[in-house]
């Protein structure tokens, strides 16, 4: 027989034992399959997460500057003011270039009868182009110092205008018409892309103004400084200098580019990327399952079959020949379930891309992770190869070998299963525990332009019948609005107090009501009165260190000094990230720029999409030329937890395929005992032993099994998901009975298992089992 055909007769015999094992080859080949996408999916994304802003020269030298801020949830801000840059590049010759810029989104692009365009607005100057390699393709640079010019992006132009050549045509931007005077290139795949350039001699006017932190300034420094030494030089200067303006140098610090897409104040953030290696981790695991699923299916049928064996090396087949029969039999399921992978990627990576914005080649990386899987699988095959080749496997050795092999299925499915729960579990917490705040059943205007007809829609709204309560002269909890920070006195202040601010916001009895927020002690602000009056939240008077806060004299300045009598505590409520620990607040009553437009509504259960058509039907019959933004604040909070709703589905989806895997390891297992056990069990049963008590002694043995593998897995899984619940600031108990209900289910999909298969073979009559045996 030549190579050939003996290669064929291989193929062929190989096709026939997976066509045999049918069920268990399509759940292997669909395990395989699915880990194999989701590692590739994953990786990708990581690799498209991780190399933003890095195509640009000396992208490694350049930074981000932020400041340590009370305000922002995060803790930190990258909003600083114009004069910012100048000051840097002129007093720090370590920084080689600086450049401030700032951004609007959505902003709106039009051609008259056309649908607006929603698009990223761009206001910066010649040293931002020349840092980003940002080049003008056409035209001229006449938006740099013109209100009335503005420049468009290669992408934007044609999605416009369907071409470039567009110089001299109008666009309207924002109701303002603009008159397009050049085409510069696209930044992308970077954290500050854009779509048009804008408004050049507004912005140049805030060159000197410390007054306005609406800007983001990134700087290159030269080769060879570190930004630990720069962050030091800014304090060292702060020290120096005497102006208040140039002090704020000091609390300057300095994010990497490549961190800044990860970073808590960037909205633009899908996901995080520690969920990122969750999701290439747990895909990882189904490859795993499914690997060592089919090397103990792959054990099974060798030793059924070991009198085949023993036929053909009786006939002449070499152990050489052996080897390559069971080789390409095992390999023969790895490239189908490459294959199918391949097929699996194909069909989602549309919805891939849309879900998360990722651009790039999936298929390269997609191989080189095929090649790795089939390289670990003919690693993990070759040891029990050649000893079946050689025909001399240990049967008490062989058994032993596929009980490893379906405890380590039992252990991944039961640390995927734990991991699952607790966050199934946390994440309806969050969803359903009381935040200290009403957030069920709201909406909110955060705008409506212009706001000359403001009045009459707040009335329209207030008389819908859904409508429970309409609130108008505040800012709203979520979406926040606006706050501030400021510096605060009173009588025993440590002198060691490390809060150099604190956030400050409004409050009163109304508003309070609105949202049913809770006082500790003391009493709310009243609306028609409470000057000179403030309230502080429960962190506050914690980070103060006093113990009888109300009555007490505090001094705050934000421009000038106020002196106020602290006249009630608030309970601690969350409006941030559930990662985000409650911020030190101080409450003061709604005056001046805390006066908020905001248009807050309350309405009935279940009333949301009734009252989202009607006002969007409001609009559009009577109110066309107004532009609002109503938002519902349920859905607002819930893009705080859009990582952990991501990876819940991925990890639910994760452990339903290792149990199937777990289960027919088992399945296997039982039916490859039950051939070589069947004369021992009709034995038992002539010797007076009953049906269940042979099901006894085999759910002893997988029972058994269960219990190490739990033992295993519920401490791992305990130790990963309690640091991960360290990340929130309400988190859910990891009880005794969470434990015991995962043990338990685990241990009924094992006993159905087992006992169809050990309950057909111990009804056949003894006396013909011993007769064939």
């Amino acid at each position: 027989m030549s190579e050939k055909d003996m290669i064929a007769h291989y193929l062929k015999i190989a096709w026939r034992n997976l066509l045999k094992y049918r069920m268990q080859t399509v759940v292997n080949v669909i395990g395989l399959a699915v880990g194999f996408a989701c590692f590739a999916f994953a990786n990708l994304w990581m690799r498209y997460e991780s190399s933003f802003d890095s195509r640009y020269d000396a992208a490694n030298r350049m930074y981000l500057i932020y400041t340590e801020t009370s305000i922002e949830a995060g803790g930190i801000s990258p909003h600083v003011p114009y004069p910012v840059s100048t000051l840097l590049k002129k007093e720090f010759p370590e920084i080689e270039a600086a450049c401030a810029f700032t951004r609007y989104s959505p902003a709106e692009l039009r051609l008259e009868d056309q649908p607006a365009l929603e698009a990223v607005g761009m206001m910066l100057d010649s040293c931002f182009m020349d840092m980003f390699g940002v080049r003008v393709l056409t035209g001229t640079y006449d938006f740099f110092y013109s209100d009335e010019k503005v420049a468009l992006t290669e992408r934007v132009a044609r999605k416009l205008f369907g071409t470039t050549e567009v110089l001299g045509r109008t666009v309207t931007c924002n109701d303002k018409e603009s008159t397009v005077c050049a085409v510069v290139s696209d930044l992308s795949h970077s954290n500050f892309s854009f779509d048009f350039i804008h408004e050049g001699s507004y912005f140049r006017r805030w060159q000197d103004a410390w007054d306005n932190g609406g800007f983001e300034v990134v700087v290159r420094l030269a080769p060879g400084v570190s930004p630990q030494s720069m962050e030091e030089k800014f304090r060292a200067y702060a020290g120096k200098v005497d102006d208040l303006n140039s002090k704020a140098i000091g609390r300057l610090r300095l994010m990497p580019l490549s961190e800044v897409r990860q970073a808590s104040f960037n909205k633009d953030r899908l996901v995080s990327f520690f969920y990122l290696r969750l999701f290439a981790a747990a895909g990882g695991l189904v490859i795993l399952c499914s690997l060592f699923n089919h090397l103990a299916l792959f054990l099974s049928r060798m030793e059924i079959r070991r009198r085949e064996l023993a036929l053909r090396r009786a006939c002449g087949s070499s152990g050489r020949g052996l080897f390559a029969m069971l080789t390409t039999e095992y390999s023969l399921l790895i490239l189908l379930s490459g294959f199918f992978g391949f097929v699996l990627v194909e069909l989602l990576h549309p919805l891939f891309q849309r879900l998360s914005g990722v651009e790039g080649n999936v298929y390269g990386g997609s191989l080189l992770y095929f090649l790795i899987v089939l390289l670990l699988s003919l690693l993990l095959l070759l040891p029990f190869v050649f000893r079946y080749s050689s025909l001399r496997p240990e049967r008490r050795k062989s058994g032993r070998q596929m009980k490893v092999m379906v405890g380590i299925q039992l252990f991944i499915s039961l640390l995927a299963i734990f991991s699952t729960v607790v966050l199934m579990r946390q994440l309806n917490y969050l969803r359903q525990t009381d935040l200290g705040w009403e957030r069920h059943n709201l909406a909110a205007f955060t705008f409506v332009y212009p706001d000359t007809s403001k009045d009459e829609i707040v009335e329209h709204v207030r008389q819908m019948p859904f409508v429970r309560q309409v609130l108008t002269g505040y800012w709203g909890l979520l979406p926040e609005g606006a706050r501030g920070t400021v510096t605060m006195d009173w009588d025993g202040k440590p002198s060691d107090w490390k809060m150099q601010d604190i956030r400050m916001a409004c409050m009163d009895d109304t508003l309070a009501a609105f949202y049913d927020i809770q006082l500790a002690t003391g009493q709310f602000i009243r609306q028609d009165g409470g000057d000179n009056q403030v309230m502080l939240n429960e962190s506050a008077v914690r980070a103060m260190g006093v113990t009888h806060p109300v009555g007490m004299v505090i001094t705050y300045s934000q421009e000038q000094k106020e002196k106020s009598t602290v006249v009630g505590v608030v309970r601690d409520f969350h409006i941030t990230a559930p990662t985000v620990p409650v911020q030190p607040t101080l409450y003061v009553k709604r005056s001046g720029w805390m006066n908020g437009n905001h248009i807050l509504i309350k309405y009935h259960e279940g009333s949301w999409p009734e009252l989202r058509h009607r006002v969007d039907s409001l609009f559009a019959s009577d109110y066309p030329e107004v532009k609002y933004n109503l938002v519902n604040v349920m859905d607002e909070y819930d893009t705080y937890l859009k990582s952990e709703n991501l990876l819940m589905r991925l990890l639910a989806f994760v452990s339903t395929v290792c149990i199937l895997m777990s289960a027919f390891g088992i399945f296997s297992m039982v039916t490859l005992n039950c051939e070589r056990r069947r004369k021992e069990m009709a034995i038992r049963k002539i010797n007076g032993a009953r049906v269940k008590d042979i099901l006894g002694l085999f759910a002893r043995e997988y029972l058994w099994l269960l219990g190490i593998a739990s033992a295993i897995a519920f401490p791992v899984g305990y130790i990963l998901m309690k640091q991960w619940l360290e990340n929130y600031v309400e988190q859910i108990p990891l009880s005794w009975w969470l434990y015991m209900v995962i043990f338990l289910c685990m241990a009924l999909v094992i006993a159905l298992c087992i006992s169809w298969r050990i309950w057909r073979v111990a009804k056949e009559n003894p006396a013909e089992v011993i007769k064939r045996e």
